[in-house]
């Protein structure tokens, strides 16, 4: 696992240690965080005056995703991931769709893990469900209980990230999952499922 991994899964850690399911969209007195939008071709909203929406099908290639606090988290570096893969396994990462719950008006979204290249059978598995915003950026609403399981899936071996909506508009969300095998150095693939959900956190 990468430094850049074990930030997400402080960050995660931080959030569920205090308490909170979820962070709300930073202030709007709240300065721009650097470099948010240096490198787009596509007039955005401000960080200010960002609001939650669907994403563009072109928005990807500049988005930026923010953790709790509003930080920018780096997103892993494809040259990172090549000198990885010749020295770690790769597992299977596995996650749904981001989706309303069918208990109350909320988003959900779940992960779990294959072995892959992998030897070892146990994993420490969390997944985190992020909103799309009109700055471009991915701002993380929730994640999982980072939990040790066994490869396979199935509703009894899973982790799941949920927030109740504040309303029922149409917005982007995304599912990412890490896996951290136990005991055997792996790959720091951080994949995602994108899918639009009746479900706004504004």
């Amino acid at each position: 696992m990468t430094s850049k991994n074990r930030h997400l899964i402080a960050a995660a850690t931080l959030a569920l240690g205090l308490g909170i399911s979820a962070v709300a969209a930073p202030s709007v007195n709240a300065a721009e965080p650097t470099g948010l939008r240096a490198n787009s071709t596509r007039t955005f909203a401000s960080y200010q005056d960002a609001v939650p929406g669907v994403a563009p099908s072109d928005a990807d290639a500049t988005a930026v995703y923010l953790d709790p606090s509003g930080q920018v988290i780096p997103r892993t570096d494809a040259t990172d991931a090549t000198t990885e893969a010749a020295l770690a396994c790769t597992p299977v990462s596995g996650r749904d769709n981001p989706h309303r719950s069918s208990t109350g008006v909320a988003v959900s979204g779940h992960g779990w893990w294959d072995k892959g290249s992998c030897s070892n059978n146990r994993a420490n598995v969390y997944n985190c469900l992020y909103e799309w915003y009109t700055d471009n950026t991915w701002r993380q609403k929730t994640c999982s209980p980072v939990k040790e399981l066994a490869p396979g899936g199935g509703s009894s071996n899973r982790t799941t990230a949920r927030r109740d909506c504040d309303n029922t508009v149409y917005t982007s969300w995304r599912n990412h999952m890490d896996v951290d095998v136990i005991g055997e150095a792996d790959t720091a693939e951080w994949p995602y499922n994108q899918a639009n959900v009746y479900c706004r956190i504004n």
